[in-house]
């Protein structure tokens, strides 16, 4: 590089700058050689193909956990292998009963996985355990009670929001809805109130939009969310 490339650069600059463009015009850099050029294009293509764990975990669609998920993945292979060397019958009753069984135990440990992590230490940990969650509260009320104690008292703001989010299904539910209801005029959080007044617009009974109307009117909102308030439910 030499400073006749970049005459505009040269133009109207001080002594200094020109010094410092002729210096780095003269200086002399050292090339990879070829072999390492080689070696850096080969690692970078197979950095960016996925490895065989992560094609098995999303074609089972189990992406969060290596473990358990690699047990179960050996079961579901071990009992593929026994069919297809003749050792299990799939039109049999009693076959059919074992895969039956075999999809229950896969639950169970996704539902174990699900409750260890909202229990994690880790905020990340217990934000993905709520993310997978909000598929499984319908029909489980141990995770529906721990999703509302995140909700009301997690110590990071965007979990407690995620957590409003997962039990959004739930909102016609008598104990989450009233539960959810009560957080919405006491939190102290403007992201929290926003994910809940969303939830309740989106999801909400007449009664419910109702309390929400009544609690924007009497200005027990944020002014921004109160206005947000006023402004959906006057295009509704």
């Amino acid at each position: 590089m030499t400073d006749s490339k970049f005459p505009e650069l040269l133009e109207g600059s001080g002594d200094a700058e020109t010094q410092l463009w002729k210096t780095l015009g003269e200086a002399e850099f050292e090339q990879p050689s070829a072999r390492l050029r080689q070696e850096f294009y080969k690692n970078l293509e197979q950095a960016s193909k996925p490895g065989v764990v992560a094609k098995l975990r999303n074609v089972l669609g189990f992406s969060g956990n290596a473990g358990w998920l690699t047990a179960a993945a050996c079961v579901l292979v071990g009992v593929g292998a026994g069919v297809g060397a003749g050792h299990l019958d799939p039109a049999t009753s009693a076959d059919t009963g074992r895969l039956e069984a075999l999809e229950q135990n896969v639950s169970l440990l996704h539902r174990s996985l699900v409750l260890d992590r909202l229990q994690n230490e880790q905020p990340g940990k217990r934000l993905r355990g709520v993310i997978d969650a909000a598929h499984l509260v319908q029909d489980d009320a141990a995770i529906a009670s721990k999703l509302l104690q995140l909700a009301a008292s997690d110590r990071v703001n965007s979990i407690r929001s995620a957590a409003v989010e997962s039990l959004g299904s739930q909102l016609s539910s008598p104990a989450v809805g009233a539960q959810l209801m009560n957080m919405l005029g006491n939190t102290e959080s403007p992201l929290v109130q926003l994910a809940l007044i969303d939830v309740v617009l989106r999801n909400g009974s007449d009664e419910q939009i109702d309390q929400l109307l009544t609690l924007a009117t009497d200005e027990q909102l944020y002014p921004d969310l109160q206005r947000h308030v006023l402004t959906t439910l006057e295009r509704i």
